[in-house]
C-alpha cells in the first residue's frame, strides 16, 4: 500500500479518536453489570481498580513500550473493545488512533454501528514534561520527538499525579453511573491519601542518594520529581539510532553511576550497556506489568525507589 495513504488512514483513525474522546458520548451499562473500561495500559488500570471497585470490569489496552510505530491493541483483548462501556487513556494520540483502527477492522454488526463509547483523557490535570525536552532517543523505535508531538504517555511515572488520575476516573465513570458517584469519590480519596502518605517515604528516602547520576534507558521517568539522585535520559541526534558501540561511548561520557535497564530497551543496546565499566546495572521496569506479583499503582514507584536504593549501595561499596 502507497506510504503517503498508510499515514493518511492512521492519521485520519486518530482525528476520529480524538473527536470522540472530547465529545464523550455517553455508553450507559445495565445497572446491575460492572462497566466495562478498557484502559490504556497496567498502571493506570490499577488506578481504575482502585477507584472503580467492584462497579467496574478492566482490561489493558496495550501491552510493552507505547513509543512504537503502528502501534496495536494487544490481539488478546481486542474482541472485547465492543463491549466496552468507557476508555480510559492518556491523551496520547496513537492510543486514540489504534483503538479505532481495531473497532474498524471487526465485521460491521450492529455493535460496531453503535459504539460510542466516553474517553476519559487523564492527561486533564496532570503535570507532564514538556515534550519538546523528553527526547531521550537513541535505543527506541523510531526518534522519541516523532512521538511526543502527540502528547507525553508517562505522566503516570510521576506518583504526583496519581491523584489527579484518580479524581478524572472517579469523575468519568460517576457520568456513567451517577448513583454510584459518591462511592467513586470515596474510593479516589482513600487512594490519594494512601499515595501522598507513600510519596513523603518515598522522598525521605531518595534524600540520601542527592548527587547520585542515574541513566534510565525508559526515558519516561523524566517525569519522577521526587528528589535524591539525578534522572538522565540519553540525549542524542534525534531520529538518528546510533549503534551499541556510539551508545557506549555517549554513556561513559555521561559518567553515570548506574543504569536502568527497562525491559523494553532493544537487546543489542541493553548488552551494550551491561559493559559499560564501572557502572551499576539494574533491571528496572516501568510498568507494573513487568513487576512479577505486583497489583497496586504504588507498587511501580516503591519498586523504583528499591532499585535506587540498591544502586546507591553498590556504588558506595565500589568506592
Amino acid at each position: 500500500m502507497n506510504e503517503r495513504i498508510k499515514k493518511g488512514r492512521w492519521f485520519g483513525a486518530v482525528a476520529v479518536g480524538f473527536l470522540l474522546a472530547c465529545l464523550g458520548v455517553s455508553s450507559l451499562a445495565a445497572e446491575g453489570a460492572p462497566l466495562v473500561v478498557a484502559v490504556s495500559e497496567p498502571d493506570i488500570e490499577a488506578i481504575v481498580k482502585e477507584v472503580g471497585g467492584t462497579q467496574v470490569e478492566t482490561f489493558t489496552l496495550f501491552t510493552g513500550c507505547i513509543l512504537r510505530r503502528q502501534l496495536t491493541v494487544d490481539p488478546a483483548v481486542k474482541s472485547k473493545l465492543l463491549g466496552a462501556n468507557v476508555i480510559v487513556w492518556t491523551g496520547f494520540m496513537p492510543e486514540a488512533g489504534a483503538i479505532r483502527l481495531a473497532v474498524g477492522s471487526f465485521p460491521e454488526s450492529p455493535e460496531k454501528k453503535s459504539w460510542n463509547p466516553p474517553w476519559i483523557n487523564l492527561s486533564e490535570g496532570a503535570v507532564q514534561v514538556d515534550p519538546a525536552h523528553a527526547s531521550g532517543g537513541g535505543y527506541c523505535e523510531g526518534d522519541v520527538n516523532e512521538f511526543t508531538v502527540h502528547g507525553d504517555p508517562f505522566f503516570r511515572l510521576n506518583p504526583e499525579n496519581g491523584g489527579a488520575m484518580a479524581r478524572e476516573i472517579a469523575k468519568g465513570l460517576a457520568k456513567l453511573r451517577p448513583a454510584s458517584k459518591a462511592y467513586f469519590k470515596v474510593n479516589s480519596e482513600t487512594f490519594s491519601k494512601a499515595l501522598t502518605s507513600n510519596i513523603a517515604k518515598w522522598k525521605e528516602a531518595l534524600k540520601p542518594l542527592a548527587g547520585m547520576r542515574v541513566l534510565c534507558t525508559q526515558c519516561g521517568w523524566e517525569n519522577f520529581k521526587l528528589g535524591g539522585p539525578e534522572l538522565l535520559v540519553c540525549k542524542m541526534k534525534p531520529g538518528c539510532c546510533p549503534t551499541p558501540e556510539a551508545l557506549v561511548k555517549h554513556v561513559e561520557e555521561m559518567k553515570v553511576d548506574a543504569i536502568l535497564l527497562d525491559p523494553h530497551t532493544s537487546p543489542k543496546h541493553a548488552d551494550a550497556l551491561r559493559k559499560v565499566p564501572n557502572v551499576i546495572i539494574a533491571d528496572v521496569p516501568s510498568s507494573i506489568g513487568d513487576i512479577t506479583g505486583a497489583t497496586g499503582y504504588a507498587s511501580l514507584f516503591g519498586n523504583f525507589v528499591e532499585a535506587l536504593q540498591k544502586c546507591s549501595k553498590g556504588r558506595s561499596g565500589k568506592s
